[in-house]
């Protein structure tokens, strides 16, 4: 009877994991660079920001009044290329985006620097690589020239700063909004502002 017994509860077992199989792994894929991910309504995604960054940076480059700016200032520094620093791009939600944004930063200063039009500084840069020579210095690794060619840096002319919005409407629809404004250090006033929007349903 006990033999029966463990026969019967063999066979019961060995139909429930027969059923219940594990579940294979899918494995990752990458989208094609040309493909859109839409992701959700609610939530942006790298490609609503990014994309939203590149546009803006269009319209910048082609703007008459820009280009205007930006040759007054190469003529007044003797036909050397003005200097921009790109700035923080403001999260203004209630979400996490602040790593996202500031990647959308990354690809804003790569595209003007690509363009040719500027040269880019990069602050946090400047003040990792004053920190390796000066800590080199101290543990008497470097013996001081690098830190003699260094030297002063030029002053940027142009600060490029931002925000981020996203506004929930009735309906389902979420409106994101990027800004970009370009900010003249030499006088404080906005010689570029742009916004770009987009609609999710």
């Amino acid at each position: 009877m006990e033999s029966v017994a463990k026969i019967v509860l063999t066979v019961a077992l060995v139909g429930v994991l027969a059923g219940c199989e594990a579940p294979k792994p899918s494995g990752a894929k990458y989208a094609d660079p040309a493909d859109v991910v839409p992701g959700t309504p609610e939530r942006p995604t790298m490609y609503d920001l990014a994309s939203s960054a590149e546009m803006l940076v269009e319209k910048m480059l082609a703007s008459p009044l820009f280009s205007k700016s930006c040759d007054e200032v190469k003529a007044a520094k003797g036909g050397a290329l003005p200097v921009v620093v790109i700035g923080n791009i403001a999260n203004k939600t209630t979400e996490r985006l602040q790593g996202r944004l500031d990647a959308v930063g990354d690809s804003v200063r790569t595209a003007l620097f690509n363009s040719g039009l500027f040269e880019v500084k990069d602050d946090a840069a400047t003040g990792a690589i004053i920190a390796r020579i000066s800590d080199n210095i101290d543990l008497g690794l470097e013996d001081g020239s690098l830190a003699r060619a260094f030297g002063k840096h030029a002053t940027p002319d142009f600060l490029v700063l931002g925000d981020f919005r996203h506004f929930a409407d009735e309906g389902g629809v979420h409106t994101y909004r990027l800004r970009l404004a370009i900010h003249s250090l030499r006088t404080g006033k906005i010689v570029w502002e742009g916004i770009q929007t987009r609609v999710k349903l």
